[in-house]
């Protein structure tokens, strides 16, 4: 149905890319009026500094600096910086930033009790999630009250976030867990809690570290993506950052977002199981006759390749080189062998091309964790790491937003009016 109704002057916002929105603030205030879009896909929800995606170049920007560049030249923790905070850091900042998330990744000793306490089945995401929120009980004053006695507590749940994680794939496998080492790097740290025990020397191999730092730059922001918005929505009510962080990992644990990142192997598991080739499992979609659906496989966001893709595709590359020159029985990994073939394949058909579906971050990840030695399930935990410095600077933005209101949308009611009630005995 199509109503003309009386025209009326909506302001317009125009954003650095010279893109513009339409301000729709006082519609219903105005008209009565509401706008209808299921899946905010044509909402702007914020006015952002944090990231940028350029669709139509296949870019993607961290405070403007092109995230290629970063992956190449930055670690994690300066990509962290420069997200929270605004700027790259000077030197001086990096040095204090850096002794601030060795310094602060220890979690109290009584936080062992929550993880004793969990089945030993418990996914990795519950575990996290629920102790990020836990940590709230340790940082009661407000972020500004903190703030005032010199304490970050955005700092200190970055730099914890990695021992909570390791510390829960420990548990997941029924193993000691390992203290974090204030002398190691923030990524050699976290792999050193994931897979040294009591019993034996470790070493994280420095490959190794490198990858990881890279593969969480590729992660750390991507606009309001799913996990994203929800972060800002719960900071929105001035939840405090723990709730709105636990939010976020919820987001990812039950959104299709956190399908992205394990399909890949699942579906290059099926693969192996059935003994079929990549022809064969796409052959259907190909005919037209089944739809593809969280494969690690292209993405809508980008009108060209995601920037991410060619990155992770170059990095899994030089790794997968390196690896098996250090391990060759790696080369008949079944997992990385069944995602070569796919990638070839993908790359290849006209089919896929003509489609722009690629192989993406989520399935190069995927491949890059496998030889990191990180199982399946500890893949989205993984990225929730890699996202939090990007939520940490969204929930900063929404909370130091002055004009800064409760999200509350709108709703078309459809269901039934007036109806009469019905005593229980004359159901």
């Amino acid at each position: 149905m199509i109503t003309i109704i009386e025209r009326i002057r909506l302001p317009l916002v125009q954003g650095t890319d010279n893109k513009t929105a339409v301000d729709i603030h006082f519609l219903n205030q105005e008209t009565g009026l509401t706008t209808y879009d299921s899946a905010l896909n044509n909402t702007s929800i914020a006015k952002s500094k944090i990231s940028y995606i350029d669709s139509i170049n296949g870019k993607l920007y961290y405070r403007g600096y092109d995230v290629e560049e970063l992956v190449e030249k930055s670690t994690f923790v300066e990509t962290s910086f420069l997200l929270i905070y605004g700027h790259l850091p000077t030197k001086t900042e990096m040095e204090k930033f850096s002794l601030s998330l060795s310094k602060h990744s220890m979690i109290h000793e009584s936080m062992r009790l929550f993880f004793d306490a969990f089945p030993g089945d418990a996914h990795p995401l519950a575990i996290l999630a629920t102790l990020v929120t836990a940590l709230s009980a340790y940082y009661p004053s407000s972020f500004e009250e903190n703030m005032a006695k010199g304490i970050d507590i955005r700092t200190r749940l970055l730099a914890k976030v990695r021992t909570l994680a390791a510390w829960s794939y420990k548990k997941s496998v029924g193993e000691p867990i390992i203290y974090p080492r204030d002398e190691l790097p923030y990524c050699t740290n976290f792999l050193n809690m994931m897979f040294a025990n009591p019993a034996e020397p470790y070493h994280v191999d420095p490959i190794d570290d490198r990858i990881l730092n890279q593969i969480l730059i590729l992660y750390a922001d991507h606009e309001m993506n799913a996990t994203t918005t929800t972060v800002r929505v719960v900071a929105s009510g001035r939840a405090n950052l723990f709730a709105c962080i636990n939010a976020g990992i919820c987001s990812l644990w039950g959104s299709r977002e956190s399908d992205a990142n394990v399909p890949p192997v699942t579906m290059l598991q099926e693969m192996i199981n059935r003994n079929i080739s990549p022809e064969d499992y796409f052959r259907d979609f190909i005919y037209g006759k089944k739809q593809l659906k969280l494969n690690g496989l292209g993405h809508n966001a980008y009108e060209k390749e995601d920037p991410r893709a060619r990155v992770s595709r170059r990095l899994f590359k030089e790794y997968y080189k390196i690896k098996i020159q250090k391990n060759p029985s790696l080369m008949h990994d079944p997992i990385i062998k069944k995602g070569l073939e796919v990638e070839e394949y993908v790359l290849n058909h006209p089919i896929f091309k003509e489609m722009n579906l690629y192989p993406n971050v989520e399935f190069y990840s995927a491949l890059i964790f496998k030889l990191l030695g990180i199982p399946p399930e500890m893949n989205n935990v993984i990225r929730a790491i890699g996202k939090l410095p990007g939520w940490l600077a969204h929930w900063t933005e929404q909370r130091e937003n002055p004009d800064r209101k409760v999200f509350r949308p709108r709703q078309i009611y459809v269901g039934e009016l007036n109806k009469k009630y019905i005593p229980i005995e004359q159901r």
